[in-house]
């Protein structure tokens, strides 16, 4: 006997992991772990055919090793050089990304959700799909092609990081250390890729062949590290703009930005449930007709029960005792439903749910018509969202945001002896603590153990950061020990969560909640944004129109990208 998946199952799987990654459950701390992009890289490869020997064997050089492409460049308005090499960087990294991830959520979470979360189909050629989002279009108002925004949108970022880096320098800014050692360290993990990949397939390769095979033939380490360190240098300055700027505006702003649409700052207290059609067990060669059949009638007695449990529900109470009697046996694996706290969600702002939940759902949870003690039920593609309102929309004006990092010792849900894993990792969270309070720089010495020890990838890269830690949003320990009140910078301990241990170090405390700090870093976002795409229209920095290098530039490009991901399109 085989199960058979519908897409119910699908949607099922898809409700759990994002409520998951939206920190929507309690019980969740962060993510641990990210998706993982494909190691193995496509290239194609050219060879130079030339007469003389002599020239062949030099020509062949400059062309493997990019001297050539380097070479090139094309100019500005007023006659500034920018760097095909650095153009070809931007748009093979923006393409890579949406194709990495509209591929990754086909893979992670079934089929078609790719596209659903991106807006990008992989199976099809960009210049044979539309640009979907609002951003940008062509001059005559019409919508662009996929391939049509890669090559605007490698100008932009292009653009984008000359002027912020140029704004940088006039300044006198310096990248931070921190930033100086990530960049380095974006260096030794690619090398460790390589290697990684080379001791699993067999075959080593080098590290400016790496790039070269995935920028292009004008890439080398020198080059990448350039690039690497002026984007490094731009987003700092960005950042620090932003910070500076969004600091500046008065509550009276605030409070007007806030009243256009306190929908997208409120936030509500909740708890929910889903009831979905469970699989049916059908043989490998069960015909259409039967699969259509087991479909229906689990979607039948999916409604049933949630019918049931919808009726039952008297109060708070009871809605917690309903959700751990009606739990599937799946769900239960994957929560504690004897623990009060699995079904609650307090502080939910609609940017944490928006791309969960209906418009319908979100319209009654962040809407003026919910009432305290409200039960209300939502069917989605034969799903059933039961709610049981708690607290409906309000702004949270108490809690003030602060900033930690963590090294995290994860508990192996694996391990047969969980008392000897717990203690093992509890061992190895206090001599990191012991380490780092011994250490002449204790922030250095954290730093380098995140990276090394922390089991937490989804912040490992960023020194274990977690920024604008508020409420509802965390494992409750982990919470509780990053907003005391008392909390003061430097602050350095061990919290044990159903994680494994943290070793928490408190960066921190912001002076204004999370709303103010929203309003003020999208205000400052915006002015800054007006500010490059002036300066992107200046002499200095505007690409001149049909530019012959460029238009060159994006058919080589393009030819690479279709016989290298699209060969089957």
């Amino acid at each position: 006997m085989a199960t058979q998946k519908t897409s119910n199952d699908y949607r099922e799987e898809r409700k759990a992991r994002l409520a998951k990654a939206s920190k929507m459950n309690s019980k969740k701390s962060h993510r641990l772990s990210a998706p993982k992009i494909s190691k193995k890289v496509k290239a194609t490869v050219g060879i130079i055919v030339a007469a003389a020997i002599v020239i062949a064997i030099a020509g062949y050089a400059c062309y493997v090793f990019g001297v050539f492409e380097r070479m090139k460049s094309f100019e500005t308005v007023s006659g500034e050089k920018y760097s095909v090499v650095e153009y070809e960087y931007y748009y093979k990294s923006l393409h890579n990304q949406v194709y990495g991830m509209a591929y990754e959520y086909d893979n992670y979470y079934g089929q078609g959700y790719g596209y659903s979360y991106t807006g990008y189909d992989y199976n099809k050629l960009p210049e044979d799909q539309t640009y979907p989002y609002d951003d940008y279009a062509l001059e005559d108002g019409s919508k662009a092609t996929w391939k049509q925004y890669f090559e605007h949108a490698a100008i932009v970022n292009l653009q984008k990081n000359i002027v912020l880096s140029d704004m940088a320098k006039e300044a006198d800014f310096e990248v931070s250390a921190e930033a100086k050692a990530e960049v380095e360290d974006q260096l030794q993990q690619l090398r460790d890729s390589i290697a990684e990949s080379a001791e699993q397939n067999g075959g080593a390769i080098s590290l400016g062949k790496y790039l070269r095979n995935y920028y292009g033939k004008g890439m080398s380490e020198s080059k990448f590290l350039e690039i690497v360190e002026r984007e490094t240098l731009a987003t700092e300055y960005a950042n620090y703009l932003i910070e500076t700027r969004a600091d500046g505006y008065d509550l009276a702003k605030l409070e007007e930005i806030y009243n256009k649409d306190p929908k997208s700052y409120n936030c509500v207290d909740f708890r929910m449930f889903t009831i979905s059609p469970e699989t049916a067990d059908l043989a490998e060669d069960a015909t259409d007709e039967e699969k259509e059949a087991a479909n229906e009638k689990a979607e039948a007695e999916a409604k049933k029960k949630a019918d049931e449990m919808f009726g039952k529900i008297e109060d708070e109470k009871t809605f917690v005792a309903l959700a751990e009697e009606y739990a599937t046996e799946a769900q239960k694996e994957s929560n504690d439903y004897s623990d009060s706290q699995t079904t609650l969600s307090r502080y939910v702002t609609y940017s944490t749910v928006s791309s969960n939940f209906s418009e319908d759902i979100l319209d009654w949870l962040y809407g003026d018509k919910a009432a305290v003690n409200e039960k209300k039920m939502f069917e989605e593609n034969g799903t059933y969202y039961i709610f049981y309102m708690l607290k409906p929309a309000y702004r949270d004006d108490d809690t003030l945001p602060v900033n930690v990092r963590h090294i995290l010792y994860q508990i192996d849900e694996e391990a047969t002896d969980k008392e000897a894993e717990s203690k093992k990792q509890k061992a190895a969270a206090e001599a990191a603590l012991k380490k780092i309070n011994e250490s002449a720089d204790k922030l250095a010495t954290f730093l380098e153990l995140v990276e090394a020890e922390s089991a937490d990838t989804g912040s490992s890269s960023k020194g274990g950061l977690y920024e604008y830690v508020g409420r509802g949003q965390y494992v409750k320990e982990f919470e509780e020990w990053a907003l005391d009140p008392n909390r003061k910078e430097g602050d350095i301990d061990i919290v044990e969560t159903s994680y494994g241990f943290h070793v928490m170090y408190f960066e921190k405390a912001f002076t204004k909640p999370y709303w103010q700090i929203s309003i003020g870093n999208t205000l400052a976002n915006e002015s800054l944004t007006k500010e490059l795409e002036a300066a992107y229209a200046t002499d200095k920095y505007a690409v001149a129109a049909n530019n012959a290098t460029v238009t060159k530039a994006n058919a080589k490009i393009y030819d690479e990208l279709k016989n290298t991901y699209y060969s089957k399109a």
